[in-house]
């Protein structure tokens, strides 16, 4: 992906070092504008060191042969500014084209996405005037190609407390490849998700869990961002924080639970807006009759009583509607044809993901599928297997949107 990012006169400015070799380091071209106020807090030669392939000055539109301002519009897939300035920020809610980083911004294709990273004091931030620039830019999400970025809140450069950091740059690097496509669409399709593992308590010390950390879930939110759709992100309360970096995205929403009902509660809460439910959380098939104290070791016995859990997943096929499509995932040490086609005939999805996974807590077993970038999968659908094989966590995630949602 070819990124151009912009960087304004903020102390924020030293983090876009980081920012930038992140995408570098993800395999994306980077070419940088930095205004006058950028140059006192970043040197231009150090994002050429960290591999970015251009940084131009705040005025090279006019020592450049060929219209600059125009050529890095075309040449860009997604504009980025990161940090914005309370000054850039007003120049640009005014429509300004004053230096090279406001030109691009009038001269961007209205398909093509503006990111804006606000970094400034927090009296600054909650300044009329600051608050109307945003308000003001806000509203050319018409185009539906900008996106102002919520700050952070903590302790600031200048040692105030409150609004106005700059988001964590990890969050940034994640959050800019996935917004290439329009942030609203008329393709658009809402996806909803569970990922991780549930909880099923004991007593008020003791609990009952399983090894699924939830990376599938974040590579299903990568992939279907990517490509331009919403995610509602359902996960297990351990599960990976990576699901935290897209926290800020216009396009994503977490929400985490505990229990096996806290989860059918919310896929119920969010399923009839719906195009897709894919089922990759590790639910828990059983659960314990609670107890409210701690059960002594003397009144155990050998022996503790279990129950059948709610099926989250036979739930939401039995309220399925017409247009809504369902993947289910089963984690097996052994995914055979007779397994997996059990699953499927007693819950008809349109694709079952069968995963072979083993916790190597027993029988010094090797660790295959949890915690893992790939593992050995089966995929099958009404008509048979599709796909037999080892993918990356990532791989299955495109393989799997892209069988409900190709590309026009």
């Amino acid at each position: 992906m070819r990124i151009l990012l912009g960087v304004s006169g903020s102390i924020s400015a030293y983090k876009s070092l980081d920012i930038a070799r992140g995408l570098v380091k993800k395999g994306h071209e980077v070419k940088v504008i930095l205004t006058e106020g950028a140059l006192k807090f970043v040197v231009p030669e150090v994002f050429t060191y960290l591999g970015v392939s251009d940084v131009y000055k705040a005025q090279d539109d006019f020592v450049h042969k060929n219209v600059l301002h125009i050529d890095l519009a075309r040449w860009c897939d997604v504009f980025a500014i990161a940090p914005v300035s309370a000054n850039t920020l007003s120049r640009l809610a005014q429509g300004q084209a004053s230096d090279l980083l406001s030109s691009v911004f009038l001269a961007l294709e209205p398909h093509k996405n503006t990111l804006i990273f606000p970094a400034m004091n927090t009296n600054m931030l909650h300044h009329p005037f600051t608050e109307k620039n945003i308000e003001d830019i806000k509203k050319l999400k018409t185009l539906n190609n900008l996106f102002v970025s919520p700050t952070d809140a903590g302790i600031l450069a200048c040692e105030e407390v409150g609004l106005g950091k700059l988001p964590n740059v990890d969050e940034i690097i994640e959050i800019i490849p996935t917004m290439i496509k329009p942030i609203q669409s008329a393709d658009q399709k809402t996806i909803l998700v569970t990922t991780g593992a549930t909880i099923v308590p004991l007593d008020p010390v003791r609990y009952l869990t399983n090894s699924s950390s939830g990376i599938t879930g974040y590579y299903l939110a990568e992939a279907a961002l990517s490509m331009g759709h919403k995610v509602v992100m359902i996960a297990g309360a351990h599960s990976t924080a990576k699901l935290n970096l897209y926290s800020k995205h216009p396009n994503f929403k977490l929400l985490r639970a505990k229990t096996v009902e806290e989860m059918k509660d919310a896929v119920h809460s969010h399923l009839n807006d719906a195009d897709l439910y894919i089922s990759s959380a590790a639910i828990s098939d059983i659960e314990f009759d609670v107890s409210d104290s701690k059960i002594k070791k003397d009144s155990m016995g050998d022996s503790l009583k279990i129950k059948p859990a709610t099926d989250v997943l036979k739930t939401v096929l039995e309220k399925k509607s017409a247009k809504l499509k369902v993947v289910g995932f089963a984690a097996e040490t052994d995914p055979s044809d007779s397994v997996l086609n059990k699953k499927m005939q007693s819950k008809p999805v349109d694709l079952l993901v069968g995963t072979k996974v083993n916790n190597g807590l027993t029988k010094n077993q090797e660790v295959t599928g949890f915690n893992a970038d790939f593992a050995e999968y089966r995929l099958l659908s009404p008509k048979g297997f599709t796909y037999e094989g080892i993918l990356t966590k990532k791989e299955l995630a495109h393989k799997i949107i892209l069988q409900f949602f190709p590309p026009n």
